[in-house]
């Protein structure tokens, strides 16, 4: 099966993130390591650097130029959903892995589908999900299903990575396995442009700024954060796609490991080969569980990220 690696990079910090991405999966990513990798950029106006571009030559990724106009440009996730929708039909891979961009590799990843048609990790937290009739988030859900055509009662339930709550189905954006020509990207596009059409806004009332891995989030966009998830389940299930929970040890939620290491020693999460790392790579170092020598983590790769995750501070 051939394997196409997909990621987002734009000028600046996407970028930057980008290119330590790539180094990780040549360096550590096992029968991975040599797969073709597309770095999709979204924006002409955002053009990644000549030195960005070489970076990325030398690495045999591949920069895909593409001009998204995105009807919410504030939520920077609406660029991903157009973007990998857009090059999906044009990609001659079996499997597409979509990453984002502040993820990284630390030993070889578990990327199988198995029997499956999708992949991917249950979000951390409940957040803007819903649990049921009873959820305040619930007529959002409902709302999405009615303009996307998507019987809300065929959505699945799934647990959340962290609080461990059952809700209505929706996975974290930053790792999705996918076989190709289910259309299940190009879907998710149709999907919330739809939303967006229709107005549906799930934190109507947001008027604060939050920080993730591409920077701070404006209280325009922060309104509109996990729409682009939600999205991504209902296609889904309009496509009547079989899915494989992922492990946490796969696009593990780094911010989150306090709350996870009872599980990590324990065993119950196994050794973390891909790091979902959002704002950690610029807090103090003493913060950032990898670099501290926190448990969970390979060996192997903990000097090497010392020295790359450096520049991000």
């Amino acid at each position: 099966m051939k394997v196409e690696l997909i990621l987002i990079a734009e000028s600046g910090i996407l970028e930057q993130q980008a290119i330590l991405l790539c180094e990780s999966i040549r360096k550590f990513g096992g029968r991975y390591g040599e797969a073709d990798i597309k770095v999709l950029q979204p924006r002409g106006e955002k053009s990644i650097g000549q030195r960005g571009r070489v970076r990325f030559q030398a690495l045999g990724a591949q920069v895909v130029e593409m001009s998204i106009v995105s009807p919410c440009p504030e939520y920077g996730t609406s660029y991903r959903v157009f973007a990998c929708g857009q090059y999906e039909p044009t990609s001659q891979a079996d499997c597409l892995v979509f990453m984002d961009s502040d993820t990284v590799l630390l030993s070889e990843p578990d990327f199988e589908l198995l029997e499956a048609d999708v992949a991917g990790r249950p979000v951390d937290v409940k957040g803007m999900c819903t649990s049921g009739d009873d959820d305040a988030m619930d007529s959002y859900w409902r709302d999405l299903c009615h303009v996307c055509g998507v019987n809300y009662d065929l959505i699945p339930h799934v647990t959340t990575t962290v609080e461990r709550a059952r809700i209505k189905a929706s996975y974290n954006g930053g790792l999705t396995i996918v076989r190709n020509r289910t259309g299940l990207f190009a879907k998710t596009a149709d999907f919330f442009r739809r939303s967006m059409l229709a107005n549906l806004v799930p934190w109507p009332d947001r008027n604060s700024t939050f920080p993730t891995g591409h920077g701070m989030v404006t209280a325009e966009g922060g309104r509109l954060w996990g729409s682009a998830q939600a999205c991504l389940s209902l296609a889904i299930s309009a496509l009547k796609l079989s899915v494989r929970v992922l492990p946490p040890s796969q696009n593990f939620p780094l911010h989150f490991y306090r709350d996870l290491l009872p599980e990590i020693e324990n065993g119950a999460i196994p050794l973390i080969s891909h790091a979902h790392y959002h704002h950690v790579f610029r807090s103090n170092p003493h913060d950032n569980p990898i670099l501290a020598g926190q448990p969970g983590f390979p060996v192997g790769s903990i000097e090497w990220l010392s020295e790359r995750a450096a520049e991000f501070a």
